[in-house]
């Protein structure tokens, strides 16, 4: 949805007309859904409807601060700035995205390599002891448990196949359901180690769509309105919806978002001097920034934690696998160790 906008923004700046502009688009084969977006959305327009209006009517997923970004651009003849700023909002959210699904991508590759080795084990190595369990000799528990683990897993595959595809099928829906997965995100930004990384990432996408729709002479109160639902975590949601209240109340922006605590104090200071200057949209851009690199460097922070966590759980999932082995053979034996 990015470089559409982009598209549009080169296009109206260079003189094409919006009905062309949005022609042009709907000629693009390589996506069709996303043409046909485009063509209704130009016939939207030949009909008499606004630009804003028609999109937001439209199929494509754009996010709502987009119309109304390009109803103020519209309202103000700016139509090509807006489009702009909406294409550099969205392009911000999806580099946050990207930074968030690259952070986990090291882990997820550690875990999946520390399971597929335990199949190994399980299908390979275990399978060539269990015989001990026909024996006379009382196996230690944890011995007897993998032991019996790997007899099962040879004798009966298919339960293990079912295993695996119910915690693959349990792990997709908990992705797709927005519910389960924003009260994950609620648990995690709680935590120690991941909550400032996430309530960094948050400010900063706050303080950028903020900006945006402020520099796109936006309406105060909508500008939050929409900034707050943007916010992913129950309780940071409900402390922006309680600044909007503030303000609407003639609390000051600065003094507002204070109480709120959507930022950390250290940004306050720079807010509050733009909301004296008149340069408030300027300042939360620059928060935004300073955010977004302190948010980087948490998510460093939290791969170097979460890389050898991930390899000390595989390595001690395999260790209790051959420890059991070992434990089983050595009883059966009558060695000590």
């Amino acid at each position: 949805l990015v470089l559409p906008l982009e598209e549009l923004s080169t296009l109206t700046g260079q003189g094409v007309t919006l009905i062309d502009s949005l022609k042009a688009l709907s000629e693009n084969d390589e996506n069709p859904l996303m043409a046909r977006g485009f063509l209704a959305i130009s016939r939207g327009v030949e009909g008499g409807k606004s630009f804003s209006v028609a999109l937001s009517e439209s199929s494509l997923p754009f996010p709502k601060y987009v119309s109304h970004l390009i109803s103020a651009g519209e309202s103000a003849g700016q139509l090509t700035a807006a489009l702009s700023n909406a294409s550099q909002q969205l392009s911000y959210e999806e580099s946050v995205r990207e930074d968030l699904r690259g952070a986990l991508t090291y882990p997820i590759v550690l875990i999946s390599a520390g399971i597929i080795a335990m199949i190994v084990i399980f299908f390979s190595v275990v399978p060539k002891f269990t015989h001990l369990l026909d024996s006379e000799v009382d196996l230690p528990m944890l011995g007897a448990l993998v032991l019996n683990a790997g007899r099962i897993a040879n004798e009966a595959p298919w339960l293990l196949l079912l295993l695996g595809s119910s915690l693959f099928g349990v792990s997709m829906l908990i992705v797709a359901n927005k519910t389960v997965r924003h009260a994950l995100l609620n648990v995690a930004i709680e935590a120690p180690v991941f909550g400032p990384w996430l309530a960094e990432q948050d400010s900063a996408r706050w303080a950028s769509l903020c900006s945006s729709m402020l520099k796109a002479r936006v309406n105060l109160l909508t500008a939050l309105t929409l900034a707050a639902d943007s916010c992913e975590y129950t309780r940071r949601r409900h402390r922006a919806s309680q600044m909007i209240k503030d303000v609407e109340e003639g609390e000051s922006f600065s003094d507002a978002l204070k109480k709120a605590r959507l930022v950390p104090a250290t940004s306050l200071s720079l807010i509050a001097a733009g909301d004296k200057t008149g340069q408030l949209a300027d300042m939360l851009a620059a928060v935004a920034k300073l955010h977004d690199a302190s948010c980087k460097r948490r998510m460093k922070q939290v791969l170097q934690l979460v890389e050898p966590l991930a390899i000390l759980v595989v390595g001690v999932l395999i260790g209790v696998m051959i420890l059991g082995i070992v434990q089983a053979i050595t009883a059966s034996t009558d060695l000590v160790i």
